[in-house]
């Protein structure tokens, strides 16, 4: 009996060096961003939520009287008012 021809793949080379090294630290670098933005999400929303209360509470405050936040502007200087006359 014959023996059956073998079949010879060409070698694949395995990626070595400095391209490998770039490649494996990205992707590890991917997923541990991806791994602190799944566990700290709900302290990040509380949080964000909490600011915006803060923010939302500072609008919410009475404005102060308009006349002590209007400019005072020439025509405002030479204008008579209602107290002059």
């Amino acid at each position: 009996m014959d023996k059956a021809p073998e079949i010879h793949f060409p070698k694949l080379e395995k990626p070595s060096g400095k391209k490998q090294t770039t490649t494996v630290v990205v992707g590890a670098l991917a997923v541990a961003w991806l791994a602190v933005e799944f566990v700290f999400k709900p302290l990040f929303n509380k949080l964000n939520s909490s600011k915006d209360k803060a923010v939302s509470d500072d609008t919410t405050a009475p404005p102060a009287s308009d006349d002590a936040t209007a400019p005072t502007t020439a025509d405002d200087a030479t204008a008579p008012s209602a107290s002059d006359a």
